[in-house]
């Protein structure tokens, strides 16, 4: 009887967050089909290759192409063969599972305003200062960071069939992005919704911190680490939000734990090379932290 009461309740708080979230997820699908079909690879080049404003270009190009890292690793792929610089290459990968117009719409419908302003503000910043400091550590001939010369067409490292940038039609790219992006966060909301359900409310502030220190670095020891992929993140920040976490470390892990995206980080050392995903690593557990505590500040 207990075990059916829990499932129950459990059952009610997913399709709460479902119904709550479905305008958007079909909004934010529509949207991302919309430039995965319309927006040129030959434009976007066009504006890679030009010095340090092409890692503000490369960054904004990742941002708003749809898709996981199997869908946007063929162009960074494009871009190594084309001669961009390493910062390049690096801040369009990185910034490729943070952000993407079905994230950034799920983002506002779940977590507010503030929330997606800080995903897209910090997301951009964190992926240009890194293109940057690449591009300075390939300038002075650094170890290891320099474009690899391993391909991500080798093999066994190719992407699954689907993700080579065939090009298709509106409605098939819409739902191969809600196909995509949909599983994945509602296995996101179904744990979110445990996770709200079982875990009793005040439980975070008592053991881990609401606002401390300590929160901060537990969100994103925790959020980096675990296998979270885009969409994911968005229903188990709001839990976390929910059972009292304060919204600096909610924020430090929505950016740390898809902004080291498994996928994404196992791929790009066949485009980059290995010393510069160690450091991106490195980078962005710090940059999470900081980018919480700004945020617990500013926003």
């Amino acid at each position: 009887m207990f075990l059916i009461e829990i499932g129950c309740k459990i059952l009610k708080e997913f399709t709460s967050l479902t119904l709550l979230v479905i305008p958007y997820f079909i909004l934010g699908s529509a949207f991302g089909a919309l430039l995965k079909v319309y927006l040129k690879p030959a434009f976007a080049f066009r504006y890679l290759n030009r010095g340090t404003s092409s890692v503000i270009n490369a960054s904004i190009l990742g941002a708003v192409l749809p898709g996981c890292a199997c869908a946007t690793m063929p162009m960074a792929e494009g871009l190594k063969e084309k001669g961009a610089r390493l910062g390049t290459i690096a801040a369009f990968i990185m910034v490729s599972p943070l952000l993407s117009p079905q994230t950034v719409i799920l983002t506002y419908a779940l977590l507010g305003l503030k929330f997606t302003i800080a995903r897209i503000v910090f997301s951009l910043a964190g992926a240009i200062v890194l293109g940057i400091a690449f591009n300075y550590f390939e300038g002075r001939k650094l170890k290891g960071f320099h474009a690899s010369l391993e391909s991500l067409n080798s093999k066994g490292d190719s992407c699954p069939p689907g993700c080579k940038g065939e090009k298709a039609g509106f409605l098939r790219s819409f739902i191969e992005i809600a196909k995509n992006l949909g599983k994945y966060f509602a296995l996101g909301m179904f744990i979110a919704s445990i996770f709200t359900v079982l875990i009793p409310q005040g439980a975070i502030p008592k053991y881990i911190g609401s606002s401390g220190a300590f929160a901060y670095l537990v969100a994103v020891l925790v959020g980096i680490p675990v296998y979270i992929c885009e969409g994911e993140e968005i229903p188990l920040t709001l839990t976390l939000l929910k059972l009292g976490l304060g919204g600096g470390p909610a924020f430090s892990f929505l950016l740390g734990s898809v902004g080291t995206c498994i996928p994404t980080i196992i791929m790009a050392q066949k485009v980059i090379g290995k010393r510069p995903v160690v450091f991106y690593i490195i980078f962005w557990f710090i940059f999470a932290v900081a980018s919480g505590l700004i945020f617990s500040r500013f926003f």
